[in-house]
C-alpha cells in the first residue's frame, strides 16, 4: 500500500492513498535520480492515524544500511575541502550532509509523526510510504514552490541557528541567504516569470532551530508546475552554488547516497500544485532508522560549527524517535 500522510502547517493532515501511475500527480523524487510518479486514488481527511495505522506494515518495510555516514574526523574534512573550494572560488556554497543510525523502539511512526506536528507547528509534516521503498518521515520548513493558476510563489531559505538566539544574525549566515535569494531570482527570470517580487528576509521558527527566509512570489505564464520543480531542484539551500559544480562536489566527495533525503515531494492538481524540499527527515527500514541532517559550507565556515549544526538538527530528529 503506497500512500503519503501530509500535514501542512495551519491545516489539518490529509493522507493521500497512491497507485502506481507513469503520468500521476502525486510526485517524490531523490536529490539525485529518477522522479517517481503515483496517482492519487484517495483523499482520506478523516482519522487518518486510524487509516495509517491499518495500512502501514513495518515488517515489510526494507532492510536499510545502518552505520553512520560520517565519523566526526571525517565530516570535518569534508567540510575543510569543501571551505578551501570556496576560498577558491571553485564553489560559491555547497550543503554537506551526513546521517545518524538509530536502533528501532517503542515510538511508532504514527508517533513520531503526531510529535513532529507538535514540535513543528510551521513546517510541513511529511509521512510517505511507497511499495518496494523504505519508510520516510519528516518535518520539512522549505516549500520549494507553490503554484495557484499564474500565481507563483517560492521561498529563499538559509542559514541556521537556536531558536530565539539573542543578537543579530551574522554576516556568513546573511551573505548564504542572499546568494540563495539571487540564484532563485535568476532561475525565475529564466523560466519567463514575471513581476517578481521579493519579501525582506525575516527569521523563521523551524523547531529548536531557525533560519533566515524570504517569501518570493511572481506571475507564472506557463502554469507547468513540475517542470517548473525540477528546474529549481536541487535549491541552494540543499545543493549550493554554482548550482552544477556544487552537486557534482556533493556526488564526488559526500561519499554516501542521499536516496530522497534533499529531494522533494508534492502533488499536481488543476486549482493548486505544491512541492516540498524532503529536509529535516527520518528513513525507516524494517531493521532500523536513519536520520538525516546537512549544512551549508561557504568560505567563512569554520569546520566545528558545521558539524555543530548537524548535531543539533540531528538531535531534534531524535527526541521525536526516542520516548
Amino acid at each position: 500500500m503506497s500512500f503519503a500522510w501530509i500535514r501542512e502547517p495551519g491545516k489539518k493532515s490529509i493522507v493521500f492513498s497512491l497507485r502506481e501511475k507513469n503520468d500521476g500527480d502525486f510526485y517524490f523524487a531523490p536529490f539525485d535520480g529518477q522522479l517517481i510518479q503515483l496517482s492519487i486514488s484517495e483523499t482520506i481527511i478523516k482519522n487518518c492515524d486510524k487509516w495509517v495505522k491499518s495500512n502501514l506494515k513495518l515488517n515489510s518495510l526494507p532492510k536499510i544500511n545502518l552505520n553512520d555516514s560520517h565519523s566526526k574526523s571525517d565530516y570535518l574534512k569534508l567540510v575543510q575541502k569543501a571551505l578551501n573550494s570556496c576560498k577558491n572560488n571553485a564553489l560559491e556554497k555547497v550543503v554537506l550532509s551526513r546521517t545518524k543510525s538509530h536502533k528501532l523502539g517503542s515510538v511508532s511512526p504514527v508517533e513520531m509523526f503526531n510529535k513532529l506536528c507538535d514540535e513543528y507547528p510551521l513546517a510541513s509534516v511529511y509521512m510517505i510510504m511507497i511499495d518496494g521503498f523504505t519508510l520516510w518521515i519528516g518535518a520539512t520548513p522549505e516549500c520549494l514552490m507553490e503554484l495557484n493558476g499564474n500565481h507563483f510563489s517560492t521561498m529563499s531559505l538559509a542559514a541556521t541557528r537556536p531558536i530565539n538566539y539573542d543578537g543579530k544574525w551574522g554576516i556568513k549566515e546573511e551573505e548564504e541567504q542572499q546568494l540563495v535569494t539571487r540564484d532563485i531570482v535568476q532561475m525565475l527570470d529564466a523560466l519567463g516569470c514575471q513581476n517578481i517580487n521579493i519579501g525582506d528576509p525575516k527569521t523563521l521558527a523551524a523547531g529548536p532551530v531557525e533560519h533566515l527566509c524570504s517569501l518570493i512570489a511572481a506571475f507564472h505564464p506557463l502554469k507547468n508546475a513540475l517542470k517548473t520543480a525540477r528546474s529549481l531542484h536541487p535549491t541552494p539551500a540543499v545543493g549550493g552554488l554554482p548550482r552544477a559544480q556544487s552537486k557534482a562536489f556533493i556526488l564526488q566527495h559526500e561519499n554516501y547516497n542521499r536516496s530522497f533525503y534533499s529531494g522533494y515531494f508534492g502533488w499536481q492538481k488543476e486549482t493548486r500544485s505544491i512541492f516540498y524540499v524532503n529536509l529535516r527527515c527520518m528513513e525507516l527500514g524494517n531493521n532500523g532508522i536513519l536520520s538525516y541532517a546537512g549544512a551549508g559550507i561557504t568560505s567563512k565556515s569554520k569546520p566545528e560549527d558545521e558539524w555543530n549544526e548537524t548535531e543539533e538538527k540531528l538531535k531534534t530528529l531524535h527526541r521525536v524517535i526516542s520516548e
